[in-house]
């Protein structure tokens, strides 16, 4: 691989060139002109045009076609020289045009020239052989000089060329004119013979001289609103000039250095970087693989991290003769360089393929094998378009170097209609297809068995009958597990990791319909039906005879076909079927141009490592009690090396009723409880003697409402003279209060309801008290 400047094809296409009327040449003569495009670098080999005779009064057209400038080609000038024979060998320099505009508002090298451009040569001046001047006072002025031409200054013994453009600080070897500068070469001719050689357009960056290149326009590095972007870019190739191809899945990047040391560092994230494609050698960009699928990452500018994650990978075989070509801008602040490269410094850009992004790890000598470590997607293979497959984001230990964590992108070359094909990385995560009889080197494993395989995928489920009339057809819709963008979900029931899986791109080309009669049995197989990736998609069946009659839906191997169809739903719809009901279901069908399998099974393919090889830590996370008689379980809420333990415990079951304890000490008498509520009256006690007689109290009596006193008849109870009895005056308003004792009762005239406020003597017998 030959890292260079963006080239301009190794021979510059003829011009048209016209001899008219209208000009000031003076003498007549015979020229031959040649025809270069120079780059950064150089210039390619000159192709020469025919002989031109010119007479006087009359003027020659140089016209430049537009089919001169090539999408490809990185041109700075269109030069024009001339000689008196068609040897270009012999020809010098006699005027040029800019590849890129230039002018007041018109930032440098970023607007391309638009062809086509004549440049007309109607004075004596102007088709001069490089003529002498006496000082750089008798260069021309004017409408004498055209840009580029050349003339030998003998005062100062140099050559000088004009260049319109030239905004070069002045000095002995640069010298001001009315617009642009003459600026000192060391040559008249232009000429190469090998674009690879002295002065090529070809040559290795490495063999070219900073100081002669062309350089880039000053990177004001900061304004006002902050970083700068500018609008011109630095073109660069990677040119393939092996005999053979540079495979796909190679990292690519470019290498940066300041003060001829690599800075990687320093100059970390500071330059954007832009795949602009693969370039033929007729200068055409070609951004598609060989099975026409739009290359990733093409046109977009990305930091560069040098060592770090990349967006670049060779999505295509680069055949001999291509090139990939990338633009590179700076985008930094001044404050972003600490002060450690000063303005006006140089900072060299070499476009390369990064043959060692991994780095050694001793751990590979603990695992021979290698492993992929549990980051980003795991470099895990999903299905792309057609013959080619996406490898997810990842990072692996391969051969004892591992690789940073890579972004996903899409590689192609698979073969078609071939099972068994190996996926092959190496400790810089460059991924290869190989051949199932491939048998990778110590320094490389295989990452996935890919297959494409023709074949029909198993059916799905059948759908509900659906009643159709004599001269109905069916209108059908099919459910795919596909979204909108096209990413489709492996089936839960796929025998690898990848089951479930929803980054991969649908790939059916098409489906197999199957119809049912329900008065017969009787299937039918309807084809043809090219698949659009979406959630669903319509068809109608108006035929049933175009059917082909099958005894069975199809079955398929387990690993055959990513993708199962989902759910099918039939419909009334235009047609001639005969009237019954019918249901429906449905296979995909890959015709050898798709990947139909992949496995990540480990051996043969690189195990994927669980956790990040970390000492593994343990922590304890919840703790549930759960009922009496259930089990006691411990769940995992972390990773195998980060492990969060949560635990669920169940109650005890009751126990048996232990043995009487010893009596305990007597403890402290506590305080006085509250009153408790009367007891039950207790049983009658024995008689006591009799007392002795108490002195006689006051004479009672009983007073009604009324005033009239009441006695009983016989004015004594039970022989005892009611003057020797005890007496209780009472007021009658308490009488519902007065606490008789069982089997107290009121005699006589006391059972008459008294009113209120009557006061009374209350005889009672002595067995009472």
């Amino acid at each position: 691989m030959l890292p260079q400047y963006a080239g301009v094809g190794e021979t510059c296409p003829q011009w048209q060139v016209q001899v008219s009327s209208g000009g000031n040449f003076i003498t007549a003569g015979t020229l031959y002109f040649s025809f270069q495009l120079q780059n950064r670098a150089g210039f390619n080999k000159p192709s020469v045009s025919a002989a031109i005779t010119y007479t006087a009064g009359q003027r020659i057209l140089m016209n430049i076609p537009a089919s001169v400038q090539k999408p490809g080609w990185d041109i700075h000038y269109y030069v024009l020289s001339a000689g008196s024979s068609n040897d270009p060998s012999t020809h010098v320099q006699i005027a040029r045009v800019p590849g890129f505009q230039f002018g007041l508002g018109i930032e440098a090298q970023s607007a391309k020239t638009p062809l086509p451009v004549t440049i007309t040569l109607s004075q004596d001046a102007h088709i001069a052989l490089a003529p002498t001047v006496a000082t750089l006072a008798n260069l021309p002025t004017g409408s004498t000089r055209l840009d580029g031409c050349v003339r030998w200054v003998t005062s100062e013994s140099k050559w000088f060329e004009y260049r319109a453009d030239s905004n070069l600080s002045l000095s002995p070897d640069v010298v001001a004119a009315d617009i642009g500068r003459w600026v000192r070469v060391g040559s008249p001719t232009t000429y190469v013979a090998d674009t690879r050689g002295p002065g090529g357009s070809d040559r290795p960056i490495t063999e070219v001289n900073p100081l002669t290149t062309i350089p880039t326009p000053p990177y004001p590095g900061q304004a006002t609103g902050g970083k700068v972007l500018p609008t011109w870019e630095a073109q660069y190739w990677l040119y393939n000039n092996d005999a053979i191809a540079l495979a796909a899945g190679i990292e690519f990047g470019i290498e940066l250095e300041y003060n001829d040391r690599k800075s990687p560092d320093l100059l970390n994230g500071l330059f954007m970087v832009k795949f602009i494609g693969y370039v033929q050698t007729d200068g055409t960009i070609r951004t598609q693989d060989s099975q026409g699928k739009a290359f990733p990452s093409v046109g977009g500018y990305f930091p560069w991290t040098p060592r770090l994650t990349t967006s670049f990978i060779t999505p295509d075989t680069l055949q001999p003769g291509e090139a990939i070509a990338l633009a590179v801008k700076p985008y930094f602040s001044v404050t972003e360089l600490n002060n450690q490269i000063t303005p006006g410094s140089t900072i060299g850009v070499l476009p390369s393929i990064r043959t060692q992004s991994g780095d050694y790890n001793p751990l590979g000598k603990l695992l021979p094998g290698g492993a992929v470590f549990d980051l980003g997607d795991k470099y895990r293979v999903v299905p792309s378009g057609g013959l080619s497959f996406d490898i997810l984001s990842g990072a692996a230990l391969v051969g004892g170097y591992d690789f940073p964590l890579k972004p996903r992108r899409t590689i192609g070359g698979l073969a078609p209609n071939t099972a068994g094909q190996k996926v092959v990385i190496n400790g810089n995560g460059a991924v290869y297809v190989d051949p199932p009889s491939y048998i990778p080197t110590a320094s490389e494993a295989i990452r996935a068995i890919v297959g494409t395989v023709a074949g029909e995928s198993a059916a799905g489920a059948w759908s509900n009958y659906q009643a159709i009339a004599s001269g109905q057809g069916v209108t059908l819709t099919l459910n795919y597990p596909c979204d909108a963008s096209g990413k489709g979900t492996i089936r839960a029931n796929y025998p690898d990791v990848l089951a479930g899986n929803t980054k991969g791109n649908f790939n059916p080309l098409s489906v197999n319909i199957y119809l049912q009669r329900q008065d017969t049995g009787e299937i039918r197989r309807f084809t043809g039906f090219t698949v659009v990736a979406g959630p669903s998609q319509q068809f109608t069946i108006a035929n049933w005879s175009q059917g082909a009659v099958v005894t069975a839906l199809p079955t398929a191997a387990t690993d055959f076909s990513l993708f199962a169809p989902g759910a099918a739903i039939i419909a009334v719809g235009a047609g001639n079927f005969p009237a019954t009901s019918y249901r429906i279901t449905y296979s995909f069908v890959y015709d050898g141009n798709q990947i139909t399998s992949i496995s990540h099974a480990s051996p043969p393919c690189i195990r994927e490592w669980e956790g990040d090889f970390q000492p593994p830590t343990l922590a304890i996370g919840t703790t549930t009690t759960a009922p009496a008689g259930t089990q006691a379980v411990v769940t995992n809420s972390g990773t195998s090396s980060k492990a969060v333990l949560n635990f669920t415990i169940p109650q005890g079951a009751k126990g048996d009723k232990g043995d009487k304890g010893d009596k305990g000490d007597k403890g402290d008498a506590g305080a006085q409880g509250a009153a408790g509520l009367p007891g039950a009256k207790g049983d009658k006690g024995d008689k006591g003697d009799t007392g002795a007689q108490g002195p006689a109290g006051p004479a009672g009596s009983i007073t009604s409402s009324a005033g009239a006193v009441i006695l009983d008849t016989a004015n004594q109870v039970n022989g005892l003279n009611r003057t020797n009895l005890p007496a209780l005056e009472i007021n009658a308003a308490t009488m519902p209060f007065l606490p008789l004792k069982s089997g107290w009762t009121l005699r006589g005239a006391m059972k008459t309801a008294l009113g209120s406020g009557v006061t009374v003597t209350v005889v009672v017998t002595a067995e009472d008290f």
